[in-house]
């Protein structure tokens, strides 16, 4: 996390400047909402009309179930990222690409619902005594790279208010699932849990990209 604390210092210092790129360099913040969350990005401009530095935060999360061999858990989805990018207009109109790093803040949080009493683990049958509390966690890589296009630039010389729209991918590599158990594990126990995060980790190793849709409105601070 190191890296990235530098790196979220270094952007903050730089669009902080008011001298960084010249008197005449602009800037803008946007609010945006989509895949990524609810937040905002600070967009501060290195060449006119060509090229512009972001970087913001995101976040959201929201209550789901999902099953697993025959577990259903009751989960929490945690969705968010913090940016740190550029956006280059190759035309120098509305049209841009974009790329850079995030820094991931998706994860899923479970627990596992008993049935009457009951969890089946990797074909297993264990009484809640047994067990106690099932706690399932998926996390992927926290830096992640992401590449994108999108429409609208903050920063337009004569004009405020403004729509943005970004539609792109990030990398955030094969999630990786913990499953632990609060009661003291027996050794069948312990091969069932390491069997059942296993099964878990199949299932979600082909999401290794994250499509990010966003939305946005901004303001651009013109002189």
């Amino acid at each position: 996390m190191r890296v990235n604390v530098l790196l979220g210092l270094l952007a903050i210092a730089v669009l902080a400047s008011p001298c960084a790129f010249g008197k005449d360099s602009g800037w803008a913040v946007v609010g945006k909402a989509g895949s990524m969350g609810f937040g905002a990005d600070i967009h501060r401009q290195l060449a006119p009309k060509l090229l512009n530095l972001r970087f913001g935060a995101g976040f959201f999360q929201i209550s789901a179930d999902f099953s697993n061999k025959d577990i259903n858990y009751g989960a929490t989805l945690k969705l968010g990222a913090v940016p740190i990018g550029v956006d280059v207009y190759p035309f120098k109109n509305w049209f841009r690409l974009e790329g850079g790093l995030l820094i991931n803040l998706n994860g899923v949080d479970g627990t596992a619902k008993p049935n009457q009493g009951q969890i089946q683990i990797n074909g297993h049958t264990y009484s809640a005594d047994q067990v106690g509390q099932l706690n399932a966690t998926l996390r992927v890589n926290r830096a992640a790279p992401f590449l994108g296009l999108g429409f609208g630039n903050p920063i337009k010389r004569g004009k405020h208010w403004g729509f943005t729209f970004d539609l792109g991918a990030m990398y955030h590599g094969h999630p990786k699932a913990v499953l632990s158990a609060t009661k003291t594990l027996s050794t069948q126990l312990q091969s069932d849990l390491q069997q059942q995060q296993q099964s878990i980790e199949n299932d979600a190793k082909k999401y290794t990209f994250f499509p990010i849709i966003q939305f946005g409105i901004s303001y651009h601070f013109s002189k």
